[in-house]
This record gives C-alpha cells, sequence and structure tokens, in this order.
C-alpha cells in the first residue's frame, strides 16, 4: 500500500510509514474498487467505516426534494468521506460516484472503541486524529454553510477560486468541475454565475478558458473564522 497517499490525509498526521500500515491493520481494512460512473455509498445508507481515495476521483452529491442535484464535494486522491457518520452512526446525506476510475480504502473504527483500545498507544493518537478530522469536518460544512446563505455568487467564485488558486500553488490553476458542477457546488444558478465570470473577466481580475483559470489580481476574502 502507497503510504504516501495517506500521509497526506490528517487521519494519520505524525504517523511513520511503519505506523500506518500496522493502525490499518487493526482497523479491519478493505479496499473496493469502484468504476467510472458506478456508486461507491448511496444517500441514506449507514456507514460504520471511513473510506480514503487511494486513486481517482469521487463527487459526493445530494438531490434534495426537488430533485436538483447538489454537488457536495470532489474528493481526490487521500481525501476521506464518512468520517463524521461512522463516528456518530449517521445514514449519509450524499452519494458517492466515481468520475474516473477508482480505487477506495475502507477503515472501520469500531475497534477504537473497544476497552482493549485504551492501551494501545496506535489506535489513541489515530482516535486523537479522528477528533482531529471531526473538527476540520465541522468548520469546512460551517463555511459551506454561511456561503449558501449569506453571500453573493461572485463572493462565492472569489472564495472558491482563491482556495484553489492556493491549492495549486500558483495563479494559474485547473479547477476540476465543468460549469454546471461548479454552480451546482457553489448552490447558484449557473446562467448568473456565468454572466458574473464574464464580468470577472472583462474587468480585469480573472482569465479564463473552459476549467483553466487565471487570477490577475488578488481576488477578496469574503470568508469568516467562523
Amino acid at each position: 500500500m502507497d503510504t504516501s497517499i495517506l500521509k497526506k490525509n490528517l487521519l494519520f498526521r505524525g504517523f511513520t510509514d511503519k505506523e500506518i500500515l500496522a493502525v490499518i491493520a487493526k482497523l479491519s481494512p478493505r479496499e473496493k474498487v469502484v468504476r467510472k460512473h458506478d456508486t461507491a455509498v448511496y444517500d441514506g445508507d449507514r456507514m460504520s467505516e471511513i473510506g480514503i481515495v487511494l486513486c481517482g476521483c469521487l463527487r459526493l452529491s445530494h438531490i434534495d426534494e426537488n430533485d436538483n442535484c447538489n454537488l457536495m464535494e470532489v474528493l481526490n486522491p487521500s481525501d476521506s468521506f464518512g468520517t463524521m457518520n461512522a463516528a456518530g452512526d449517521y445514514k449519509l446525506a450524499f452519494s458517492a460516484v466515481a468520475s474516473e476510475d477508482t480505487r477506495i480504502l475502507f477503515i472501520s473504527i469500531a475497534p477504537l472503541f473497544e476497552p482493549s483500545a485504551r492501551k494501545d498507544e496506535l489506535l489513541i493518537r489515530f482516535l486523537q486524529n479522528v477528533a482531529y478530522k471531526l473538527a476540520e469536518r465541522a468548520q469546512a460544512l460551517t463555511k459551506k454553510l454561511n456561503d449558501s446563505i449569506r453571500r453573493s455568487t461572485r463572493e462565492r467564485l472569489s472564495d472558491y477560486l482563491s482556495d484553489e488558486s492556493e491549492k495549486a500553488g500558483s495563479k494559474v490553476f485547473t479547477i476540476p468541475l465543468n460549469r454546471q458542477e461548479l454552480a451546482d457546488f457553489l448552490f447558484v444558478d449557473r446562467s448568473a454565475m456565468s454572466n458574473e465570470l464574464s464580468k470577472m473577466r472583462d474587468e480585469g481580475l480573472i482569465r479564463f478558458d473552459k476549467n483553466h483559470f487565471e487570477l490577475l489580481l488578488e481576488l477578496p476574502d469574503s470568508a469568516s473564522d467562523g
């Protein structure tokens, strides 16, 4: 197993390669290959495991009562899902569909709550990282909620493009979403979003060609600390 991918996930922060393999072995690991366009997990399922993308790409989406598809997140190698659901025994509020052939590592968190885990240093450290991961996820959900109820289309676009630029470490970057997917992810109307992108281009803020972007000026950050 390629531990270099797992090391990028907060769940394994502070673990050596040997420790990563050792702790995974204690968590009933299993791997699953999901072919392009197939569904890995379904909205409404109960999930007692954490899923970690080893290769490929997953799109997490939720269909609301009006049959609108809301794109919640795009997961790339080293990204994980289901931590909150596994920890709280909650039903999933999304389906995970592979946008290309994808391999996922599933690990159970049940061993973390067994009496013997209290004396296992590796499991204790992993449980601490699970707590950090839950906090990180809660903060991300809070930010997304604030985006959806308070910010304008331009502010949502600015925040998203700034984040993608920071992830890429460059003012020139490619986003993993087409126009409809981006509108779904930002919870905005596609036409209104396209108009706003054109205005930002005309104002000399950005250049773009399909999903390739360049930031010409630093975009204002409207995010709150939450």
